[in-house]
């Protein structure tokens, strides 16, 4: 951190997290890594150049750390330190304040009205997605098998897929890579949500089959719903 002289504790937490993303960024890495096009996704409205430049100023203070690997295409990602986890119970509450005071929020709650989602999983964590997502009156359907979800794919035209790559056989892998092949003749790619184990092998796997982002188990319903909204611009409607 530049040397300054500060009169109050809050101008120091604020010289190194204030402005408009750093903080979104901050609570986008609280649980664990994302690579920059993930970010890019997430952090609705930001553009790439924004986000390398605040990205860059984060690691310059230490609160986060970032790691290239020689992949084709190239990625990198970024993680927190150990230092920039202690902001995590800043941002979490920061978060919970949001929820009550954003506009088009009720009561706290997000309103996904109209929006198409197809969950592929195994029923019981379909069940227990699809109640706070039913809450904020999306349309949703679940589909446990890799027919059974091209047939929900063609019936529904869902907005946006949210898939569990730990189903039997390999079958959440099966259902993207099938789907994202009808895709290859379209300029339109449907947003894809991984849901993951904390595995960095899983996680990488997930993002060359051809997901838009993963989000790490056991699923945070907020953090799920603020990734639909972004993939999808649902709060810029």
């Amino acid at each position: 951190m530049p040397e300054h002289t500060y009169l109050c504790p809050i101008e120091v937490t604020i010289a190194l997290i204030g402005g408009k993303w750093k903080c979104v960024i901050l609570w986008w890495l609280r649980r664990d890594a994302k690579s920059f096009g993930e970010l890019k996704q997430l952090v609705s409205g930001i553009t790439p150049k924004v986000l390398t430049q605040q990205l860059r100023e984060l690691e310059e203070v230490g609160l986060v750390s970032r790691e290239a690997y020689p992949e084709t295409p190239r990625r990198v990602e970024y993680s927190l330190t150990p230092y920039g986890e202690t902001l995590t119970p800043i941002t979490e509450l920061m978060c919970e304040w949001g929820k009550n005071h954003l506009t088009g929020f009720e009561s706290g709650v997000l309103n996904l009205g109209g929006l198409r989602v197809l969950i592929v999983s195994k029923l019981d964590l379909g069940k227990s997605l699809r109640s706070p997502l039913d809450i904020r009156h999306a349309q949703v359907a679940i589909a446990t098998s890799v027919s059974e979800a091209m047939v929900q794919f063609q019936q529904q035209q869902p907005d946006i897929l949210i898939i569990d790559t730990a189903m039997d056989n390999n079958e959440g892998f099966g259902v993207i890579e099938r789907i994202r092949a009808l895709e290859s003749h379209s300029d339109r790619q449907l947003p894809a949500i991984a849901l993951t184990k904390a595995d960095n092998l899983e996680r990488r796997q997930a993002l060359r089959a051809g997901f838009s982002v993963h989000l790490t188990k056991p699923v945070e319903f907020g953090e799920l719903v603020a990734a639909i909204a972004s993939l999808t611009s649902k709060l810029a409607m």
